[in-house]
């Protein structure tokens, strides 16, 4: 026999059933996305290619939130009878001697923890759930501020990525991420405002149109105060595409396609009822985001550390104003708000407008161009020993830490230099481009050779390898190569010429390292041997100079190393 409770579940129970298993795949899906995002970090950490690694970075940022938003989606119903299994609980509870001493407690630390308990003031349970929420990006942002301010491993990586990111730009990227940019640029910013909060008001929605004003407002007086607070300063003109005059921490454009945009897809996401609807507002917003990011990064106005606290303190702010809107939804905290909060399908052509007004407007608006800068340099008095240690001895990962000490140091002009190798049979390399970087990977997959594939970045003082050479084996083989990377250090010879330093390897096959399992070429330990290579192959004779001393160490991938602590002298003729 059937237990009659009294009361039957809603109509809606199957149609809830069915959006909670919708959401659960979507939740799947963003899952395996997420590993897969994690592995591809992991491997462009090693890769270094710039814009792959920070689409990467930021996409796993998009899978890990559409992952939470999906689960806690999908747990609506369960959590609907967990909610009920609780209250019936509770009831036996409520008799417990301990229990009934804390529910009627005088004290004034149970007076405040009930009181943020309540759910039936707008003070109580949702203001609680909202700083929380909240609460959790702000103090990530925090720590980002505490690791730009105090030169940790996110300050190592910006100054890294903003000084390779010239040498890895394309026109047709320069203008894909210029009209990025201009998403949220203060022309598109105003059109928006204003199509949003006109639309809103003629829908008679007119708190939630002051609401978006009172949002765009906001954000850009917080953004200004924040950028005054930490005082950062914008990477060298001379790597920017564009002008900018302002501070650099957090950056203002993450903030406002944070803020801005995630209020429109909060207000898209309440209007529509489909799961589908719902999951696809929620990714576009988030590749809006993640492309203004990687914009402020390519085009030379922004550090990587300033973008990720400006999404982290634009994510404050957002679960701020959606934790207020939820809050004024159920409670009458402003006059008629209560019906305010919903608002018609017809609102996705804000957005839609926004972005094509970016689209078409920025090769008009936005022209960027460069600035290159003349580098200074020291003479140095002499080429012993003495005078070269002056020179930046080792090379350096993404994060800083040391590789590879030098093992040539290079005496003559760009010119001397390029001719040297090119007339030799060393084929040059091409820039670590997205594109380049994407045909490297297949043609080392598939066994093939390219000739002049990139090499992966590698730094010396911050500064990434000016010029790299390879040199094929008779495998003819992409998978195996001698290679050397060329650093102009900032420093002359005493005939004036330019001082420029090495470090070369010979890569003998592909593994996977670490335990990741990330593929990548692994080298001979004996750099050493390489360096005879090279300078035999060139013509030249051995002349060494000790600048270090004999080690053994790692490189950035993990592979061991060994060398004497020399470095190879070469006067180019």
């Amino acid at each position: 026999m059937a237990l009659d409770t009294g009361r039957e579940l809603p109509e809606t129970a199957p149609g809830r059933r069915r959006g909670a298993g919708a959401h659960l795949l979507v939740a799947l899906i963003a899952l395996v996305l997420a590993l897969a995002g994690l592995y591809a970090v992991r491997t462009l950490t090693l890769f270094v290619s710039p814009m792959l690694f920070l689409a990467a970075v930021f996409l796993e940022a998009v899978f890990l939130t559409v992952l939470v938003f999906a689960v806690v989606r999908a747990l609506t119903l369960p959590g609907e009878v967990l909610r009920s299994l609780g209250a019936s609980a509770w009831v036996g509870l409520e008799a417990n001697a301990y229990v009934v001493r804390a529910r009627t407690s005088s004290a004034w630390p149970m007076r405040w923890v009930r009181a943020r308990l309540r759910r039936r003031t707008p003070t109580g349970i949702w203001l609680t759930a909202t700083v929380v929420v909240a609460a959790w990006p702000f103090a990530s942002f925090l720590g980002v501020a505490y690791g730009v301010a105090t030169g940790g491993t996110i300050a190592q990586i910006d100054e890294r990525i903003a000084n390779l990111m010239p040498a890895v730009r394309t026109p047709g990227e320069t203008a894909f991420f210029a009209a990025a940019t201009m998403l949220v640029n203060w022309q598109t910013l105003t059109l928006l405002t204003v199509a949003a909060a006109g639309l809103l008001w003629w829908q008679r929605r007119r708190f939630l149109a002051a609401v978006v004003v009172g949002a765009v407002l906001g954000q850009a007086l917080l953004e200004t105060l924040a950028k005054l607070v930490f005082g950062r300063h914008r990477p060298d003109a001379a790597l920017a595409l564009i002008h900018e005059t302002s501070l650099s921490f957090p950056s203002g454009h993450a903030i406002r396609a944070t803020v801005v945009y995630g209020l429109f897809a909060y207000l898209l996401v309440r209007a529509y009822r489909s799961v589908t609807a719902r999951a696809l507002t929620v990714a576009a917003y988030l590749v809006v985001v993640l492309l203004v990011g990687m914009s402020r990064v390519y085009l030379g106005v922004h550090f990587v550390g300033d973008v990720w606290g400006g999404m982290l303190f634009g994510a404050a702010l957002l679960a701020a104003l959606i934790g207020f809107l939820e809050i004024a939804a159920r409670f009458p905290v402003v006059r008629h708000a209560r019906r305010d909060r919903g608002v018609g399908r017809v609102f996705a052509v804000v957005p839609a407008v926004g972005i094509v007004f970016a689209v078409a407007t920025a090769p008009f608006l936005i022209q960027p161009h460069e600035h290159p800068a003349q580098q200074a340099t020291q003479p140095l008095p002499a080429l012993d020993a003495a005078s070269l240690a002056r020179l930046p001895l080792y090379s350096e990962t993404l994060t800083g830490e040391h590789m590879e000490p030098a093992n040539f140091v290079f005496v003559g002009t760009q010119e001397q230099l390029v001719g040297a190798f090119e007339g030799h049979g060393w084929d040059r390399a091409d820039p670590s481009t997205f594109a380049n970087t994407l045909r490297a990977f297949a043609v080392g997959f598939q066994g093939g050779q390219y000739p002049t594939a990139p090499v992966t970045p590698a730094f010396m003082a911050g500064e990434p390898e000016a010029i790299a050479f390879q040199k094929a084996t008779a495998s003819n083989s992409l998978r195996q190569r001698h290679h050397t990377r060329i650093w102009r250090t900032g420093f002359t010879a005493p005939d004036g010429r330019p001082v420029w330093e090495a470090t070369a390897s010979f890569d003998d096959g592909i593994e996977f390292a670490g335990a990741a399992k990330v593929p990548t070429h692994h080298i001979d330990p004996n750099i050493d041997a390489e360096r005879a290579f090279i300078i035999g192959s060139l013509g030249y004779p051995e002349q060494l100079v000790p600048i270090t001393h004999p080690q053994m160490g790692r490189n950035g991938s993990g592979d061991e190393f060994f060398t004497d602590g020399k470095a190879q002298l070469v006067v180019l003729r």
